[in-house]
């Protein structure tokens, strides 16, 4: 049994080197490492880390879920590690995975801590929360740095989805659900996720806004109605930070018409 590290980079090299340090210090290591770069430019590692991995160069940025896509096309594991290029791995994650493979697992989601100004603080953890009613409304813990799967199963439900920017994470776990998959969380096994100010996330408010929009588009028919609205208040909420205030208004009236009234009562805050 083989896995394979995929690292998806775009334009942060100081911590894509920390991150694949990481990699490099598991007590069991994968069978390869491969970056996939939708950067600007290309990547200059420092010669010792770069004689460690596989890099590919494909269109920058179009988006984390189509650079997973093409490691996962190239990989030659039998199972697919993720990881983001500002998160780490602690030093057992691989090992910790390994043996729960060999239990027979096919899909692993580990917990997800994070690192904010130097210091380690507990984050998300997933076990237990793994329901499809709660991926319809919000993310208990999945992501791509502290998820691995069978690469035969990541492409059995057509890998992440290219046309969410966001929630690709999220909506990859649903497809297994709706499959009937089992997913395995392992609670002690941690991930470290980097917590960035609002000013330096790939992701701004309008590209959340639109990874919602679209998230809820295509699971709009195993939503109920409550969790459909509350999707539609985070569209809002999302339109109207990044400064869209027609499409805001548009939406909050849509709240206020059909929406319980908790939901209206955060929505109406947005505007004091």
């Amino acid at each position: 049994m083989k896995i394979s590290c995929i690292i998806p980079t775009c334009d942060r090299p100081e911590f894509l080197i920390e991150a694949i340090n990481s990699v490099l210090k598991q007590t069991l290591l994968p069978a390869e490492i491969i970056i996939v770069n939708n950067g600007r430019g290309p990547l200059n590692l420092p010669p010792q880390i770069a004689e460690e991995v596989k890099i590919h160069d494909i269109a920058p940025y179009v988006g984390a879920a189509q650079a997973r896509n093409f490691g996962a096309s190239v990989a030659i594991g039998d199972y697919l590690a993720f990881l983001d290029d500002d998160d780490l791995w602690s030093a057992a994650y691989l090992e910790n995975v390994s043996q729960a493979i060999a239990k027979g697992a096919v899909c692993l989601i580990s917990r997800l801590d994070m690192l904010i100004d130097g210091k380690i603080v507990p984050g998300k953890n997933a076990h237990g929360k793994i329901t499809l009613d709660k991926l319809l409304v919000q993310n208990p813990g999945t992501g791509g740095p502290n998820t691995v799967i069978s690469k035969k199963l990541f492409f059995a439900v057509g890998g992440y989805d290219p046309k969410l920017p966001t929630s690709e994470d999220k909506s990859l776990i649903i497809e297994l659900i709706k499959r009937g998959e089992k997913i395995t969380t392992l609670p002690d096994n941690q991930v470290i996720a980097r917590y960035h100010k609002a000013t330096s996330r790939l992701s701004d408010d309008k590209n959340i806004a639109e990874g919602i929009y679209q998230f809820t588009k295509k699971y709009s028919s195993l939503m109920n109605k409550k969790q459909y609205f509350y999707n539609w208040y985070k569209i809002f909420y999302h339109r109207y930070k990044s400064g869209d205030v027609l499409a805001g208004v548009f939406c909050f009236f849509l709240c206020l018409f059909y929406a319980p009234k908790s939901i209206i009562k955060k929505a109406l805050r947005l505007f004091k």
